[in-house]
């Protein structure tokens, strides 16, 4: 919308018709989201999702439209997945027994096959959505039960019903401006395990004096509709082309995917190891109030933009303590690590991530990045290139006299004894950013302990992998491990691998 069609916040107001259940105004859901990306929003649904403030409502709404700006209306009935994958049972916080979601919708199909005829009930004007919900399965209950799912086909006739109330409502004539549809089923997934869903339906641009645009095929890309029988956790590929088609990654076609995905495979964007993260880390009781976090990565400012591994995990987690110097390499030592974790609460945890970095330019190429506001590539990471190379010429790090430049000179040390092999591979900037996270591994392991208390130590070690802009930076999950004192360390890297 903001690419295609000029949309921003600013001149656009944003109209949502759901089922007022609590359960589709959490953090997670579309509606919620969208509000906080657009700005304030004008609530039109009721029970069902069906948009009951009519043309008034929406009369009154488009009236509030900025001078030749635009309105999005985002609508749609939901419905729940339990736990046990049953369509319609939904298990809410601080109840011990599922209950149907959409209630309302649920309830009106029950009612049709107990013997419902159409006629208003007795609450009349009290209970006036009910009664046209009622009504409207009146015609479909028979099919419905013989369906396949009869909770997931209610939810398609009820997405119709509510599709058909919203264009009966809405119009073009508020001005200049476009009117944006999105339609769909919001799918409440059980909490707190999985974020909810929506499944896009309709999606289309109008306006006044224009013909309809119908923007579906941007929801639609058939190379991740998986064949389910087949290959029931879905492909790799198509675990790649969702974050392509979210934008987080490179498109499959790109020269940055192929060596992405040929040197480094298994990288997945920051964004999603974070994620992926704090649902692990949960588990074992990690919490913004009982956890500090380290990092040690290169202080590069192409590692600290907003779309980094470090700079999400800090946004989330709070305060930070860098340790990394040039290379990624833990330069405070075991003085800092023994400072640092002195700082954590009583019984609380450490997340220290920790890796090196490499740039992959937009042809393709390992270890070089065209920095903003520059006319030419330059190296990334530049200082284990700068080692590396020096090596080949000689120079392994016994510094000369009078120089200071001890973070440099160990660099070159623990890189000159592999040069030759770096050299022969088949592509030696990707084979030195792999060993450069061997170099900067070791270099963490020795300088942490489990001596700070009771909690846990979790490591999360990788390479950070620069892509050209605005693509999103990527991290190559490589140590994922929780320690503590007196225990067996616990490998968990197999929870950040992709699916295959």
């Amino acid at each position: 919308l903001e690419e295609e069609f000029g949309f921003t916040p600013d001149n656009t107001l944003l109209g949502t018709s759901f089922c007022p259940d609590e359960i589709n105004n959490q953090e997670r859901d579309i509606g919620t989201k969208m509000r906080r990306y657009w700005g304030k929003v004008f609530p039109m649904g009721g029970i069902s999702g069906t948009p009951y403030v009519g043309e008034t409502g929406f009369v009154a709404f488009s009236s509030h439209v900025p001078k030749d700006g635009n309105i999005i209306v985002v609508f749609g009935p939901h419905v729940g997945i339990s736990e046990e994958g049953e369509v319609g049972q939904y298990l809410r916080e601080g109840q011990t027994g599922n209950s149907t979601a959409c209630g309302a919708v649920i309830g009106a199909y029950n009612a049709c096959l107990s013997g419902f005829d159409g006629a208003p009930s007795e609450d009349g004007e009290y209970d006036m959505q009910m009664d046209e919900i009622k009504q409207e399965f009146v015609p479909h209950a028979e099919a419905i039960s013989k369906s396949e799912n009869p909770m997931a086909a209610a939810a398609y006739v009820a997405y119709e019903m509510v599709k058909d109330r919203t264009l009966k409502i809405v119009n073009t004539k508020f001005g200049s401006g476009k009117l944006v549809l999105i339609g769909g089923i919001q799918l409440n997934m059980p909490f707190p395990d999985y974020a909810d869903h929506f499944l896009p339906l309709m999606f289309e641009v109008r306006q006044e004096g224009q013909p309809t645009q119908d923007l579906m095929k941007h929801f639609v890309n058939p190379s991740i509709q998986q064949d389910l029988t087949r290959a029931p956790w879905a492909a790799v590929t198509a675990q790649r082309e969702v974050f392509a088609w979210l934008t987080w990654s490179p498109p499959a076609i790109s020269p940055v995917y192929r060596t992405l995905h040929q040197y480094f495979p298994g990288a997945l964007p920051g964004r999603a190891v974070h994620e992926r993260l704090v649902k692990v880390l949960e588990r074992y009781g990690f919490d913004g109030d009982n956890t500090i976090m380290g990092t040690s990565v290169c202080p590069d400012e192409i590692n600290n933009e907003a779309d980094d591994l470090p700079v999400i995990m800090q946004d989330y987690w709070g305060e930070v303590f860098p340790m990394g110097g040039i290379s990624g390499a833990p330069f405070t030592g075991k003085t800092g690590f023994k400072a640092f974790s002195s700082h954590v609460a009583e019984e609380g945890h450490i997340m220290v991530v920790f890796g090196p970095h490499v740039a992959i330019s937009e042809t393709g190429e390992v270890g070089m990045c065209l920095r903003k506001g520059q006319d030419n590539e330059s190296t990334a990471c530049g200082a284990v290139i700068g080692a590396y190379r020096a090596c080949l010429n000689g120079d392994v790090g016994d510094g000369e006299e009078g120089s200071y430049d001890m973070q440099m000179d160990w660099i070159k040390r623990q890189i000159a004894p592999h040069v030759n092999g770096i050299q022969r591979s088949e592509n030696p900037m990707a084979a030195l950013a792999h060993q450069s996270y061997t170099m900067v591994r070791d270099q963490i392991f020795g300088c942490v302990n489990n001596d700070f208390g009771s909690g846990y130590l979790c490591l999360v070690g990788g390479i950070q992998i620069n892509l050209p802009y605005p693509m999103e930076d990527h991290f190559l999950p490589c140590t994922f491990e929780m320690r503590r004192a007196g225990e067996p360390t616990v490998d968990l890297l197999r929870e950040m691998k992709e699916f295959n």
